[in-house]
């Protein structure tokens, strides 16, 4: 059916050539030159070939008039000349995809953003269609974007030849002298007769890329409806794929998934205090956590429902009695508020108040997120056959980590069991 609606789309650029070239002429009160006759009468016999072959294919598809009006009224504009892919839309594409599938038509735009080498576009289990380029970075950027855990993280495209993920990266468990960057060391040209060679100790980090599925369940009703089902897989995906993500991060246990913060070994857990209530936080917590803090880019994660306890929470200062607020709200344009200056985010992930995770310490930026590539969309008329559903399938090969693997003994330290890192969370009260 969409042969149809190009048919149309060819005769009305036609349409508007041939018009422009009579108002030219009648703007200019003249007739219309030689070159400028030649063109028109070559414009309405391409008309009338477009015509002729637009009746023929309504026929032998047997395509009845009140079905093409119906379907030409849920249809988007064209894409523009300048657009970057064949397809104007998301939804545009998801139901050229259904089409396909259906065997109502054969959208030829769907082959320049076909599945992979190999794939087997005829079976939507094989690889089906990939989503197209642009409709990819935007849910793609949408998802880290509205997302304010994943969108900190450090991320890393993977390259097409490969599924995994490998770094070097300093294998550092102590600041103490001869353990810095894993074993440097440096000396005053009078501490020893002959300078003791020394290298940094490197460690691997490495990642399989995971898969990260969603489906989505689309009536035949809305499918006729391209803008408003593109408007819905985006928010709805958008969000979903982020809230896993930002899930996974926090709590992820590295088996078919992203390795969390709570299950990493760089956490560092600041135990409660002596009596403390359960499910409280109180300025001890804060500062405690504070204190462990490693990295520049740290920001607060906790389950709104602290700020309550957050906003109460006061740090004497001096002999006079002033105290100072440790949560401060946004001032001017800030989105969070600040705790000692960094942001406090607050977000459904986090832990529910008194279990750990409900508060978090983090420099994200020394969490790795790798990928690759983009959304691979696959369709199916069967799954939901009975209920009249066209199922999508969304596929995002991704994994992620932090970038330690242990918690850091500081330089000089009082206490055994005290340590830094770029991950501190609260423990369970």
């Amino acid at each position: 059916m969409l042969k149809v609606f190009e048919y149309r789309r060819q005769l009305k650029a036609l349409k508007d050539e041939g018009t422009a070239l009579l108002l030219k002429a009648e703007e200019e009160k003249r007739d219309m030159n030689a070159e400028e006759q030649k063109r028109f009468d070559a414009i309405n016999s391409e008309m009338d070939s477009i015509e002729a072959r637009m009746d023929q294919y309504i026929k032998v598809n047997r395509i009845p008039e009140e079905q093409l009006r119906a379907y030409e009224a849920h249809r988007p504009d064209p894409a523009p000349a300048n657009a970057p892919g064949p397809f104007r839309s998301l939804g545009e594409q998801l139901l050229a995809v259904r089409d396909f599938y259906t065997g109502r038509n054969r959208d030829n735009r769907l082959f320049e953003v076909r599945a992979p080498s190999g794939a087997n576009e005829s079976s939507p289990t094989e690889g089906g269609f990939l989503v197209q380029q642009d409709f990819v970075t935007t849910l793609l950027t949408q998802t880290y974007d509205t997302n304010e855990i994943p969108r900190r993280c450090r991320r890393f495209p993977v390259s097409a030849s490969s599924n995994s993920f490998s770094m070097n990266v300093i294998d550092e468990t102590s600041r103490a002298t001869g353990s810095r960057w894993g074993g440097i060391r440096v000396y005053r040209e009078n501490e020893a007769d002959s300078t003791t060679a020394s290298k940094p100790k490197f460690g691997k980090l490495e990642m399989k890329l995971e898969k990260m599925m969603g489906l989505c369940y689309a009536t035949d009703e809305l499918m006729q409806d391209a803008a408003a089902l593109g408007a819905v897989i985006t928010q709805g995906f958008t969000e979903e794929f982020g809230f896993k993500l930002s899930d996974e991060i926090i709590r992820g246990t590295g088996v078919g998934q992203c390795l969390g913060i709570l299950n990493s070994g760089s956490l560092v857990s600041v135990p409660k205090e002596t009596g403390q209530v359960a499910d409280t936080v109180v300025t001890e917590n804060i500062l405690k956590m504070w204190k462990s803090r490693q990295g520049r880019g740290l920001v607060w994660i906790y389950n709104q429902e602290l700020e309550d306890q957050l906003e109460t929470l006061t740090l004497s200062i001096g002999t006079g009695g002033v105290e100072m607020k440790l949560f401060q709200p946004p001032q001017g344009n800030q989105v969070f508020g600040t705790i000692k200056g960094a942001p406090a985010i607050p977000s459904e992930v986090a832990s529910g108040p008194g279990d750990v995770g409900d508060i978090i310490l983090a420099d994200l930026q020394q969490y790795l997120l790798v990928d690759k590539g983009g959304l691979q969309m696959a369709e199916s008329i069967h799954v939901m056959f009975t209920t009249d559903e066209t199922t999508f399938r969304f596929i995002y090969r991704v994994n992620g980590q932090p970038m330690r693997k242990s918690k850091i003994t500081p330089y000089k330290r009082t206490s055994s069991d005290f340590y830094v890192s770029p991950f501190v969370a609260l423990a369970a009260r």
